[in-house]
């Protein structure tokens, strides 16, 4: 007889402003500095886009001190989409990309889990590491205290996903590699 693995819940249910790392943000904030800003010398008109991201800032950065302030001045996010957005897209339309993301083999992507939980129900999410942006730590707590409830990504999933962050930075290509163990001469 084998004992049944338990259960590890991708996601919880959460509200209030209290960020954590792996806090799924629909409809976040972004500021977009247009390209024509960067010969100006005065004031900038900055581009307000909303996009669904994910909190990457360490949880502890964010955690509010007794002073009432946290380590973060800002948070850190990325753009996340889900699965069935990218039905048009020319790579993430197939299931063969996902399965390279899931595998590891494309460091600038992460996948997610459907959530299931009910009456919260979400399709797969790619996470792109590409398109990296931060918000004030006191907007981003406004705007998660005003959507109501929103999911959390739990651990292990939350640590699975730092992990490929840091991968994706930590990568390091040599001039001259070692050669292959076996084929020296």
């Amino acid at each position: 007889m084998t004992a049944e693995a338990p259960a590890f819940p991708w996601y919880r249910v959460v509200y209030g402003a209290a960020l954590e790392q792996g806090d799924l943000l629909f409809g976040c904030p972004r500021f977009v500095i247009p390209a024509e800003a960067a010969g100006a010398s005065g004031d900038v008109m900055l581009a307000r886009e909303s996009v669904d991201a994910i909190v990457l800032t360490q949880s502890c950065d964010l955690a509010v001190r007794a002073d009432g302030q946290s380590e973060a001045a800002d948070v850190l996010l990325c753009p996340l989409y889900l699965k069935n957005d990218l039905l048009q897209h020319p790579v993430f339309k197939k299931d063969e990309a996902w399965e390279e993301v899931r595998k590891g083999r494309r460091p600038f992507f992460h996948v997610l889990n459907e959530c299931r939980l009910p009456g919260r129900e979400r399709d797969f999410a790619l996470i792109d590491f590409h398109a990296l942006f931060t918000l004030n730590v006191d907007l981003a707590r406004a705007f998660a205290s005003g959507t109501g409830e929103r999911l959390r990504l739990l651990p292990p999933y939350r640590e699975h996903l730092s992990q490929a962050f840091a991968r994706l930075f930590m990568r390091v290509g040599l001039p001259t590699d070692i050669p292959p163990f076996g084929k020296r001469k």
